[in-house]
């Protein structure tokens, strides 16, 4: 029986091939520490012990809890931990781990506000061939009907209140809390940003819960389809760029390889190499030509001849490292390769233009398209419910051709 996470939903959604690398491989991902996990740890470390031990009816004192707090910081610290934003040392971040403690608990103390039910609380649930887990914060009852999922956040970011009412992961543990807790007519969702010393709380209706199921199994019958029916991995499992600093496999994407492989090289020799150098070399070329006056179009010419030789340099690297994404020192160059339809236009392909406005006119789809419009013609090609013989013919006079762009961006 296959087990499926928010987190793992939540990596498929971000970028597919991290899912792929990271639950459909052995390898190993080459991931650092950073001090905001790291604290973030052993603040839920601590709130955890104040509530273990209220269990078992025994009330720590803030000095109790900042001990325990500090102790574990100072056996669970290593050198491994980066600390990113250069402004900061290790000791801000402690003091920002105190504050959030100290800030929980004025808030909630004497801590008689509910019923403890459980503390990391496993989350599992059975739905046809698939096992959903999780794990609850906190969990506890209010009164005989209301419970309340409760999860700490010690980010530097406060949710607001419309995207508490669109999370998933706190919404999914509330199935499972209705589903065990036959009495629980009302369940709280409840972040506790405890750096603000503020609360988010949110709610669903029973209808809401209904259609989150749903959403969920479809996105994991979109990874099993993906997985089963994979031809190519990079089409399958696309890369996408979204909260890459959390990746831990920049080494084997596509998108990241080229900066993974560079970033290590000592200064001269990362000048020296060859995706560095024609990068480079192609966003100095870009930035003449925007330069360029207007009129002088000699120059502009031999700069754009340069520059398709570059392009056809950098593509032939990247084809041949499996890369799309080149370092050139400051900025990035992003070579994109995709699919487009040749549809044939009034200036380019008049005779074309006219047989495929005569071939829609007889069909269903020209009430929808009225005109030929490329974005339009685009939706309806990529219409899983268009005809297939209509596709055929509308393919014979728009085939697809390859389509080869590049960018720069800064780092």
């Amino acid at each position: 029986m296959k087990q499926f996470s928010h987190s793992k939903l939540s990596t498929y959604e971000r970028c597919p091939l991290n899912f792929y690398l990271q639950y459909l491989t052995n390898l190993k991902p080459e991931k650092e520490k950073n001090v905001e996990a790291f604290a973030g740890s052993r603040v839920h470390e601590t709130l955890e012990l104040l509530y273990r031990d209220l269990l078992k009816i025994k009330l720590n004192s803030i000095e109790d809890l900042l001990e325990f707090y500090g102790n574990i910081w100072q056996v669970e610290w290593s050198d491994e931990i980066v600390i990113n934003k250069k402004e900061y040392n290790q000791d801000h971040y402690f003091n920002l781990g105190k504050k959030c403690i100290e800030n929980y608990y004025h808030k909630y103390h004497p801590f008689d506000q509910d019923q403890t039910l459980g503390i990391e609380q496993k989350v599992s649930m059975i739905w046809g061939d698939y096992e959903i887990i999780g794990y609850i914060d906190r969990l506890a009852k209010e009164s005989d009907t209301v419970y309340t999922i409760h999860d700490y956040k010690t980010g530097n970011t406060l949710m607001e209140r419309k995207y508490a009412d669109k999370d998933r992961q706190l919404a999914l543990y509330s199935i499972w809390v209705r589903h065990n807790f036959p009495k629980a007519k009302q369940v709280k969702l409840v972040w506790h940003y405890v750096a603000f010393n503020e609360d988010v709380i949110s709610e669903r209706t029973e209808k809401q819960l209904i259609d989150l199921k749903a959403d969920i199994l479809e996105i994991i019958t979109k990874t099993e389809r993906a997985e089963k029916d994979k031809v190519e991995k990079d089409k399958d499992f696309p890369a996408i760029e979204n909260k890459c600093e959390w990746c831990g496999y920049w080494q084997y994407c596509p998108k990241k390889k080229h900066l993974f492989k560079v970033q290590s090289l000592p200064k001269n020799e990362y000048l020296k190499e060859d995706g560095v150098v024609l990068a480079q070399k192609y966003i100095e070329l870009t930035k003449k030509k925007a330069q360029i006056n207007k009129k002088a179009n000699t120059e502009k010419e031999f700069i754009q001849k340069e520059l398709s030789k570059i392009e056809e340099a950098m593509l032939k690297y990247g084809q041949d490292n499996k890369i799309d994404v080149l370092d050139g020192d400051k900025s990035i160059v992003t070579i994109k390769q995709s699919q487009i339809y040749n549809f044939p236009t009034k200036s380019n392909n008049q005779k074309g233009y006219l047989l495929l406005e005569e071939l829609l006119k007889n069909t269903k789809y020209w009430s929808e398209i009225s005109v030929i419009n490329s974005s339009k013609l685009n939706q309806l090609m990529n219409d899983e419910n268009i005809h297939a013989d209509i596709k055929k013919e509308i393919l014979k006079l728009a085939p697809l051709q390859e389509k080869i762009s590049f960018s720069i961006k800064k780092k």
